[in-house]
């Protein structure tokens, strides 16, 4: 009763225990709402585009219904550039007020106007035509409120709801890009002074001699690449070098596994024993022995040029048929081969046929009706093949010749098909024959004289895959090459001492899930968290595992460290130079040659260099690229188009050497181009351009505001 007396006296007490408990609840509350950050969970945002939130609930959940990828991290990388396209687009579209209403968007969707994603997502692949029975089957599901009845019947998938929502997302998006780029190329226009100079110039063709001085006239150590240099061309090519985002550069050492001669030893003991039991099996056996045996069997008779190359000359020349020859060595393969059959062929045939495709019983109980029917009216009309070739064929390579091929080469056709017209067919006859899509009724018209000796084989593989001992002793040259290893420096120097090539990256962005010298997947993630959260300099303590793609098993083990950090915009030197060098070296290459050109004529110049002089007719201004292999060169096709008639230009540094230019004629005087022309060209050249760059402006001019690190990179080492 004494402590309740004291509360009762002291309200700022009670006041204290009642905020307290709030501050618990909603502290509580953060702890448990959402992904870990600093003092629990982590913030919902992904990123900001501009004013635009990117929410990584949201992502996760769109996510979980889009990655249709087989690679989960291509799957993440393609939904995060369409989030950021999404956002670049609706940044500028919720400014101008552009929006897809309710009715366009159903227009849209349930057609007529179909959206090039309904297209995509419910076109047949070989017509095209969307559909629009399943469309509406949805629609009438989704007036009627039906929808959980609908998956509940298996109609629908589980996530329907989830995969409508990013469909509607997406056909709104693509829309609102359509408008937005309608917008800016309606906004094009070229006046009419400047078209009238276009159409003058599409007029003013001339005749010009030119010759080309390659850059390698020069060798390498001719010049002297300085930091200077690599500024200047920087400075120069801003455009190309500005990072829209931070990125990194590694530089690794990559211990890769490699079969021994252990390895091979085993592989070549189980094939041996695998030749045997190939010995002694039937003909018609071979095909299913060669399939189970990692091998391949397609029933094609192959030129010796077609045949694996290790042993093309045995297989035409020294083998018996039935013969197994093996094993043999082919890449990082080891095979047998069994020769089933060899003989001379005809290079060619031309057939006619009617194809009727099917693929389940009924239709090709229906298919072998009718061509039985077709070919009894063919055995007394023969005559009649084209009328019914034009009715009942259905084949998409003869239809339009009314079911004939000419010429065809041994394995275009399908196999029953290829060996009745090159084997066993006799020309002038009918035959039915059946195939996994359907049923064709062939008569083979004729061969060609021309004849060479084909080979028919089947071939069993092992690859000579490392044993899991060869794996962990490359990962203990890597441990042990990394050991001790405490900055980029010494690992550089350890690696030109004990002669390992030292690998360097491209850029790679926060996003990266792919490194094409190395691989793709989880320690690739793992390797780009580490260079994010690391300093320029570091080496990872880590030794990081790729596996083959095709075999899957370890594959190479890197050791690497953080070679450069490139910040947002103009990288500094040290980050370009390599990339770079060789730019560099031919415009400093370029510039020596043009200062030796000085003051020569074509002709002293041609003779010096032991070069050709070019003639080109009809150059002119508007030109993008010049002939006889000169390529897109603006300054040479300046040049050309202005440069008085007879005077040698000086010398030109372009972007595949230095040029000497003389204008030798002019286009006749008083010719005026077509204002109306000149104009359409300009206005679509300067609007077939807006799709592919308008994108890229948003980007440039849009701040993003890129969260992945702190979101993905959760709990990685």
């Amino acid at each position: 009763m004494a402590l309740i007396g004291k509360i009762r006296n002291n309200p700022i007490l009670v006041l204290l225990f009642i905020g307290g408990g709030i501050l618990l609840f909603v502290l509580s509350d953060i702890m448990n709402s959402g992904s870990s950050g600093p003092i629990g969970p982590a913030e919902a945002m992904m990123a900001r585009v501009g004013e635009i939130e990117i929410e990584r609930n949201d992502f996760e959940r769109t996510l979980s219904v889009a990655g249709s990828s087989a690679d989960a991290y291509q799957s993440r990388d393609n939904l995060w550039r369409y989030y950021l396209t999404e956002s670049l687009i609706r940044n500028e579209t919720e400014l101008l007020g552009l929006e897809v209403s309710r009715p366009e968007l159903e227009e849209l969707t349930y057609g007529p106007r179909y959206s090039p994603v309904i297209r995509q997502s419910y076109g047949d692949p070989q017509t095209g035509q969307v559909n629009a029975q399943l469309l509406n089957s949805v629609r009438t599901r989704i007036q009627e409120n039906s929808i959980t009845e609908a998956i509940e019947a298996g109609e629908l998938p589980p996530n329907f709801v989830d995969i409508w929502k990013y469909q509607n997302r997406q056909v709104s998006t693509q829309r609102l890009q359509e408008k937005l780029s309608a917008l800016v190329s309606k906004a094009m226009y070229a006046p009419s002074w400047l078209a009238q100079d276009y159409a003058d110039e599409m007029t003013g063709n001339r005749r010009v001699a030119l010759l080309r001085v390659p850059f390698d006239e020069l060798d390498n150590d001719e010049v002297e690449v300085t930091d200077a240099d690599v500024q200047r061309y920087i400075d120069e090519n801003q455009s190309l070098f500005t990072n829209l985002e931070e990125t990194r550069q590694l530089a690794y050492v990559s211990f890769d596994v490699e079969a021994t001669p252990s390895d091979s030893a085993a592989v070549r003991s189980l094939l041996q024993e695998v030749a045997e039991d190939w010995r002694n099996t039937s003909t018609r056996d071979d095909s299913l022995f060669a399939l189970t045996a990692n091998g391949s069997f397609t029933g094609t008779y192959l030129t010796e040029d077609e045949l694996a190359p290790s042993v093309a000359d045995v297989v035409m020349n020294e083998m018996e048929i039935g013969e197994v020859y093996g094993p043999f060595t082919e890449g990082s393969i080891m095979a047998l081969v069994k020769l089933i059959d060899r003989r001379e062929m005809a290079d060619s045939v031309t057939i006619r046929r009617i194809v009727r495709n099917a693929t389940i019983p009924a239709q090709f109980t229906e298919a072998n009706r009718l061509l039985d029917s077709l070919q009894t009216v063919l055995a007394a009309e023969p005559g009649k093949f084209s009328a019914l070739a034009s009715e009942f064929n259905r084949d998409p390579r003869s239809i339009a010749t009314d079911g004939v091929l000419e010429n065809v080469t041994p394995g275009q056709l399908e196999p029953p098909v290829n060996r009745l017209a090159f084997v066993s067919g006799q020309t002038g006859r009918f035959y039915k024959v059946r195939t996994q899509a359907g049923v064709q009724l062939v008569e083979i018209v004729r061969r060609s004289k021309t004849t060479s000796t084909r080979a028919k084989v089947g071939y069993a593989t092992e690859s000579m895959i490392p044993s899991k001992d060869t794996e962990d002793a490359a990962r203990a040259r890597a441990e042990e090459f990394l050991s001790g290893k405490s900055n980029l420096e010494e690992l550089k120097a350890a690696a030109q001492q004990e002669g390992y090539t030292l690998g360097t990256t491209a850029p790679l962005g926060i996003g990266t899930y792919n490194i094409p010298a190395l691989g793709s997947g989880q320690d690739v993630r793992e390797m780009i968290c580490w260079a994010f959260g690391a300093d320029q300099g570091d080496v990872s303590g880590f030794v990081y595992t790729f596996t083959d793609p095709n075999f899957f098993y370890e594959n190479k083990y890197v050791v690497v460290g953080l070679d450069n950090i490139l910040p947002q915009g103009v990288p500094p030197v040290a980050a370009v130079r390599e990339s770079v060098t060789p730019a560099v070296l031919n415009e400093l290459k370029g510039e020596k040659l043009a200062t030796a050109l000085q003051g020569m004529d074509l002709a002293a110049a041609a003779s010096q260099y032991a070069v050709n002089i070019d003639t080109l007719n009809a150059v002119n201004f508007t030109q993008t690229a010049l002939g006889q292999g000169i390529g897109t060169e603006p300054k040479v096709i300046a040049a050309a188009s202005k440069l008085a008639t007879g005077t040698v230009s000086a010398p030109i540094v372009g972007r595949n050497g230095v040029y000497l230019v003389q204008p030798l004629s002019d286009a006749p005087t008083g010719a005026s181009g077509s204002l109306p022309t000149a104009r359409q060209v300009i206005n679509t050249n300067s609007r077939n351009r807006v799709p592919q760059q308008l994108l890229t402006a948003l980007r440039n001019e849009i701040e993003v505001e890129d969260q992945r690190m702190s979101t993905e990179c959760s709990g990685l080492r």
